[in-house]
């Protein structure tokens, strides 16, 4: 079974002591982020932090049987990072929520940590980002919840997931009313693979309707990286070692 993670890190020095490896990160965390980037490490998930987009360029976590909860009474507070004080501020997105465009909301979610004490770290701003209410609400939705039902039916699965800056996504008019420097992502990705290394990987663009059905957005590993500007597993350049589509609700 993949590890319920209670240490988020795990060191291992080489002679040079340069080499660092994060639970969260299967085949090595995704490189090809700014140098500039903050990296954090937590019980629940392991991210990178651009700190001139004001959003974490990926976000790595494992969803687990045992992680997943109940979150109905849990707070959705957003909490400053203590490690990072240029984030965007909840009061960044009021006149956003308002008009329903645009919301704050997760990139690892809190569901699928509600059942570890450790839910409350997916509430850091650096885990947040501006997402369209109708894609939070469609087919981002019914993804968090097919990882969920796989990771309830197996021995849990590493998700990757991140932003979209690309001219390949229709450009939008989501804009948020604040003085505070930012980008507002044009899309999203989340790759999701398994313990036998099957995967599935996704894109959606912010202006995604809200009836459009998650596995109507299936790409490959490669088109993500494309997006991203990222290599996503590092020391496995072999992935995918099968297709995790149909075990994500997705029937071709």
């Amino acid at each position: 079974m993949l590890p319920f993670v209670v240490c988020s890190l795990l060191a291992v020095q080489t002679a040079s002591g340069e080499t660092v490896r994060f639970v969260h990160c299967l085949g090595g965390c995704p490189v090809g982020a700014p140098a500039s980037n903050q990296m954090i490490a937590r019980s629940l998930y392991t991210l990178s932090y651009n700190l001139e987009n004001r959003v974490a360029d990926w976000v790595a976590y494992i969803v687990t049987p045992g992680s997943i909860g109940v979150a109905t009474n849990l707070s959705r507070q957003p909490l400053h990072d203590p490690y990072v004080a240029g984030t965007l501020a909840p009061e960044d997105f009021s006149s956003a929520e308002e008009g329903e465009r645009l919301v704050l909301n997760y990139l690892a979610p809190l569901v699928s940590f509600a059942g570890t004490p450790f839910w409350l770290e997916v509430n850091y701003l650096t885990n947040m980002v501006p997402r369209s209410s109708e894609l939070n609400r469609g087919s981002w939705y019914g993804l968090e919840w097919a990882v969920r039902n796989l990771a309830n039916r197996s021995e849990g699965v590493y998700v990757i997931t991140g932003p979209i800056y690309d001219a390949d996504f229709a450009a939008s008019d989501l804009t948020l009313d604040t003085d505070s420097p930012h980008r507002i992502p044009t899309g999203f990705y989340k790759v999701i693979v398994d313990s036998e290394g099957y995967a599935g990987a996704f894109t959606f663009p912010q202006d995604l309707p809200f009836h459009i059905h998650h596995c109507d957005r299936l790409t490959s590993i490669e088109e993500v990286e494309r997006l991203s500007g990222l290599d996503l597993f590092p020391e496995l350049p072999q992935l995918p070692l099968g297709d995790l589509s149909e075990r994500l609700g997705c029937f071709r």
